[in-house]
């Protein structure tokens, strides 16, 4: 790996764990695990849940995401300005990949839907599987949904924590 790409993955900030990591999970902010905690607490329920938006007893909205996996091309490169994204997979993996804000170009945002999106080149993937845990912030450049070998059905919770909060 050059030094290059060292110090561009030490800007990324996302924190990748699992439901089931209770040591590293006691070590991040309150409200995301509370978050994680919500799912392994009511996680057969979470799993029969349709795909939407809810308002959840932490005060924060929690989306139920269920989609096809694809390739870049059908995908966009996103961030959030004022919520955190803590994204636990509750069926199936996909990859996500990712960039920093700082080596991407902003091609539109959208402040009332707490988007940004950007265009630019992946730095890497993550394999997300069942009961594996991303905290995405601001700076963190991600792309959901990417096929693993071939297109299939996922199902995902995206807790939207806002900054202020944390």
């Amino acid at each position: 790996m050059s030094y290059t790409l060292i110090e561009k993955c030490l800007e990324v900030k996302m924190i990748y764990t699992n439901l089931k990591d209770t040591l590293q999970n006691k070590n991040i902010a309150k409200k995301v695990q509370e978050c994680i905690e919500y799912t392994n607490k009511n996680l057969e329920e979470l799993k029969k849940l349709e795909g939407g938006a809810y308002d959840i007893e932490l005060g924060i909205k929690m989306h139920v995401n269920t989609y096809e996996t694809g390739t870049e091309e059908d995908k966009i490169m996103e961030t959030h300005l004022k919520n955190l994204d803590v994204q636990i997979m509750l069926c199936g993996e996909e990859y996500v990949a990712f960039n920093t804000s700082n080596n991407m170009k902003v091609e539109k945002t959208e402040e009332e839907k707490d988007l940004v999106i950007y265009s630019g080149n992946v730095l890497f993937n993550v394999l997300l599987k069942e009961g594996d845990v991303l905290i995405l912030y601001p700076n963190d450049v991600h792309m959901p949904g990417l096929k693993v070998k071939e297109s299939k059905k996922i199902k995902k919770l995206v807790f939207k924590v806002p900054l202020n909060e944390l």
